[in-house]
Parts: C-alpha cells; sequence; structure tokens
C-alpha cells in the first residue's frame, strides 16, 4: 500500500507501518515520509511523523514503536529546526529532527530510545501500556526489546543524519562508524548488563569467567583470550578462547616482565612485531592485560591479544576488558565474603550443639550424623547444592530445643510418663522460639520446627499432613528416625538394618514421605557408612 492510497485524514489514525517499503516507494506527494524512511534507514532508529502544531501522530516506521508522545516533548516541538534531544528522567531520550510539510502542516520526526539497559520501566511507557491493557510480562517483554544509547552518543549520530541530509553530502562512512558506535556501545551495555545480572552467589568464578569469555570474544574479535583465576577451591585456572601464543608458565613471565606498571590502569601494547618483548614471545603482536582486583586483593588476569588485520587495541578495548575485571573482583569477593559468613555460622551452630551434647552426652553426635544423612537424602532427590548445606545445616540444629527440656526427662533411662513425653514434644517449638530472632537461619526454621510431623497428620506440634509439612522437615523426619533406631541407648540396643528397613517400609505413607522412604532405599548404603562413623559432610 502506497502513501497515495491515504488522504489526511487516514493519515492521522493508520497504524502505518514503513518499515518494509522503500522510499521510491513512496508517493512523491508525500515527501515528509520519505525523508521519515531515510531517517529510519539512516540511523536504524524508529521514528514517528507528528504534526508539530497538534502533536497528532500520522505515521510510524515501526508497529512496535508505543504513540508515545508527553507534553514535556510535544510542547517543543513546534519549532523544531534542527536535531533536538530530550531527557527525560524516566530514563527516556526523546530526539526530533525536521521534516517536510504534509498538507501545509508542520511535522516533525519523533522518537526515542531508553537511556540505559537496567530493564527499568520508563514510568510513561507503564502508563501508556496499561491503558492499552498490557500485562506485566508484555511490558517488561516490549522493554527487553527497546534499544538504548548514550545521549551524546545518540546526539552524534542524528546530526551526522540530518547533516548529510540537509547538504547533500556523501557522509556515508561517518553515518556507518557512528551507528556501528551505537551498535558497540549497545552491545557493550549488553554485556555488561549480562554479567551484572548474573552475579548469584550460585554461579562459581569459573562460570562468570566462562561467560565472560564468550561474551568479549565475539564483540573485541581477538585472536588470543584468556582468564586467569587464582585461588579458587585452592587452584589456578587458565580458562582460553581462541589461540593464545603462551602458556601458563609464559602468562607468568608476562606478568613479571611488567610487575612494575601500575596496575589500576590496563597495560596496553601494540606494535610488538620487532621489539625486544616480540622476540621474548614469538606470535604476540599486541595486547592488552588486566588485573581481576577488588582494589585489595588480586584474583587473577584477563588478557586478549592478536587483534587481526591492523587493528591496534585502544581506550574503546580496555576500558571494557576494565569493566569485566571489576565485574569479575567483585563477585569473587563476595563470594569470599559470603564463604566467611557461612563459616562464622557453622561455628555457631557447633558452639549451639556442642552445649546440646554436652547435657545429653547420649546423644552426642547424633546431630551431625542427622544433618549429614538429610544432605545425602536431598543429593538423591536431585536438589541443588545450596539446598543440600540448608539440610545439613538444619538438622545440625534440629534438637537444640532439648536445651530446655529438665535433665532428669532427658536423661532418664526408663520409658517415659505421659506427662514427661508431653514435656519432650515440646523441643521443636522450644528450637524453634531459640532461633527464630536469628535472621541468618530464618530458612532452617521449618526443620527445626516441623522434624516430628508425620506423613498422616498425627505429629508435633502443629499436626501437618502430607505436602503441608515442609520438604525439608521431611527430609529430617527420616535422617532423624534412622540415626534414632540404629544408636544404642542406655535403656535398648540399636536395631539391625533389616529391622530399619521393615519398619521405613511399613511407614512409607503413614509416618514418612514415601519420596524420601525411596531416597533412602536408594542411597542405603551410604546413609549406613554415615551412621557408622564415614563419608563427611563435605564427601557428599
Amino acid at each position: 500500500m502506497t502513501t497515495d492510497t491515504y488522504d489526511h485524514c487516514e493519515l492521522r489514525t493508520a497504524a502505518w507501518s514503513l518499515g518494509s517499503l522503500s522510499p521510491s516507494a513512496l508517493s512523491e506527494r508525500e515527501p515528509a515520509m520519505i525523508q521519515l524512511c531515510e531517517y529510519a534507514e539512516a540511523t536504524s532508529l524508529p521514528f514517528m511523523c507528528v504534526d508539530a502544531q497538534s502533536g497528532c501522530i500520522l505515521a510510524r516506521t515501526s508497529d512496535d514503536l508505543l504513540e508515545l508522545l508527553p507534553w514535556t516533548v510535544q510542547s517543543q516541538l513546534s519549532n523544531v529546526t534542527g536535531v533536538r534531544l530530550i531527557e527525560l528522567s524516566s530514563g527516556l531520550v526523546f530526539y526530533a529532527l525536521p521534516l517536510p510539510s504534509v498538507d501545509d502542516m508542520p511535522t516533525v520526526a519523533v522518537g526515542y530510545v531508553l537511556n540505559t539497559g537496567t530493564g527499568e520501566r520508563p514510568e510513561e511507557v507503564q502508563e501508556l501500556a496499561e491503558s492499552l491493557g498490557w500485562s506485566p510480562d508484555e511490558i517488561d517483554d516490549w522493554c527487553a526489546r527497546q534499544q538504548f544509547c548514550r545521549p551524546e552518543i545518540l546526539e552524534r549520530l542524528l546530526v551526522t543524519v540530518f547533516d548529510s541530509t540537509k547538504h547533500e553530502r556523501g557522509l556515508e562512512d561517518e553515518i556507518g562508524r557512528l551507528a556501528n558506535e551505537v551498535q558497540r556501545t549497545y552491545e557493550e551495555i549488553s554485556i555488561l548488563h549480562e554479567l551484572t545480572a548474573s552475579l548469584q552467589l550460585s554461579r562459581t568464578p569459573l562460570d562468570l569467567a566462562e561467560l565472560c569469555l564468550d561474551r568479549v570474544y565475539e564483540l573485541i574479535g581477538a585472536q588470543g583470550n584468556a582468564i586467569i583465576i587464582d585461588n579458587w577451591k585452592q587452584r589456578r585456572h587458565l580458562l582460553l578462547k581462541g589461540h593464545l601464543p603462551l602458556d601458563d608458565s609464559g602468562f607468568q613471565r608476562i606478568i613479571r616482565r611488567f610487575e612494575t606498571h601500575n596496575w589500576s590502569r590496563p597495560l596496553v601494547k601494540n606494535h610488538i612485531d620487532g621489539t625486544l618483548l616480540g622476540s621474548d614471545f614469538p606470535g604476540l603482536r599486541n595486547f592488552v592485560l588486566v588485573p581481576i582486583t577488588d582494589g585489595v586483593e588480586r584474583s587473577g588476569w584477563v588478557m586478549l591479544c592478536n587483534l587481526p588485520g591492523e587493528r591496534q587495541f585502544g581506550v574503546v578495548e580496555a576500558s571494557l576488558i576494565s569493566s569485566l575485571a571489576t565485574i569479575m573482583a567483585t563477585h569473587h569477593r563476595n563470594l569470599s565474603l559470603y564463604q566467611e559468613h557461612q563459616d562464622l555460622l557453622l561455628q555457631f551452630i557447633s558452639s549451639l550443639i556442642s552445649t546440646l551434647d554436652a547435657k545429653d552426652p547420649y546423644t552426642a553426635g547424633h546431630s551431625e550424623r542427622v544433618g549429614r544423612i538429610g544432605r545425602r537424602l536431598g543429593e538423591e532427590l536431585g536438589l541443588p547444592e545450596e539446598d543440600l548445606d540448608d539440610i545439613y545445616q538444619a538438622g545440625l540444629l534440629h534438637d537444640i530445643g532439648k536445651i530446655g527440656i529438665n535433665d532428669s526427662i532427658l536423661l532418664k533411662n526408663g520409658d517415659l510418663t505421659d506427662e514427661e513425653f508431653t514435656e519432650i514434644q515440646r523441643h521443636p517449638l522450644i528450637g524453634y522460639r531459640i532461633l527464630k530472632g536469628l535472621g541468618n537461619i530464618q530458612k532452617l526454621l521449618p526443620g527445626v520446627r516441623s522434624h516430628h510431623e508425620t506423613y498422616v497428620g498425627r505429629g508435633y506440634p502443629d499436626g501437618l499432613a502430607g505436602e503441608e509439612i515442609p520438604l525439608l522437615a521431611r527430609i529430617l523426619a527420616v535422617a532423624d528416625s534412622y540415626d534414632a533406631m540404629r544408636s544404642d541407648r542406655p535403656y535398648r540396643k540399636g536395631m539391625p538394618p533389616e529391622k530399619i528397613e521393615e519398619i521405613f517400609r511399613r511407614g512409607a505413607g503413614q509416618q514418612w514421605d514415601p519420596r524420601i522412604i525411596d531416597a533412602y532405599f536408594r542411597a542405603n548404603d551410604d546413609i549406613r557408612e554415615i551412621g557408622n562413623g564415614g563419608v563427611s559432610s563435605d564427601d557428599d
């Protein structure tokens, strides 16, 4: 459909996409539409043709461009004679360029991009999308598809295009260079955004380094790309992408050669051929070397070398590599702090368990075994490593409430009276109350409170049944029961394995979750070894 099929009124109301039309396909009656297409083709940016006086949107070059025109922008369109940028506090950057008149109406080419790639929703987009009936997921999807660019780069691109059009000069090379710079900036921000979105503690430094290597190899295109990670699990790791004319020893020699360099700045070396450095490191033509450091501790290195052709490393490449190294260093530091926190937490838990063991020496080691057995059951169920650690720690703490039980009951050799058994049944709630004020272990509390609930709902303290019982507690219930049955007590000998297995089979679906019992039988050999003092929690 060409422009001359639209009269003035139709242009005002049509959701008209020009993206598939070339300027030659448009009628000469509408030079504004031709110019609009040329702007879109030259910049790869979306545009709307807008009546500068009324703010009416006559056409747009992309169906994906929301017809968004805040009054702050609209009020500035009547006097647009060149490139105009309008930055909104919400993160939108509007741009406007003059167009030829349409039916004697002054028109302006208007569009917008996002200032940054944070994924946040600008409030103007939010309001318009909601008024159109969009769901939150549709809004997020739309935001994720939009271009984003720094205003200064955007302005340079638009000024170049505008001057080229206005003066009919052939500035295709400059336009292409700036368009590439916009694309490069977009890709660089995308890399940094992707990395910062990947800083979960569940990711290892090696995971993050692999992601960095893949993305920087695609973007910069150096023939050799390497990241060294030091002291991760007491080892040195060298990750490579492409061909690096250095082995680990050569890498270390490069670092020692420049040990006096100010490592607050990247080390960039070009034109190495024919120099002493090039003679000592054959095959190395140019490189950039950056430490992975948080300013206090160095945890590795990033090196790129041998750009293809005549390209040399410059500020752009060095700055990007420095940013990646800083992100990796921050992640490594956060992991170290998290591990220190976990170590302190385990020390605290160990202190509590030692207190309980001193009170009830007959159950010494019980909590440790329950934690390890529970961890093995969780492993058999396919739970992630973070959950396995939680199961182990909850197992250590599951009986901590017995600190609040009278010694005469806790250490009694004979059968308990009904009143004494009722008192013993208080220990899950006592443990829960002891620990609930500690913010760092809130996720362990379901195991402490509910490990004596039964699958048919006849347990305590809350009478939960089936899936109402937290999975953590259902796992610990099996682990706790196993160790209690197999352990010697002053008033009885531990049960043989065959007897325990018979009880578990009868109790599956009654006292215990049948899925956990199935996991127990699959891991039976390991669990027996744990019960006998083998298989440390670190080996699981």
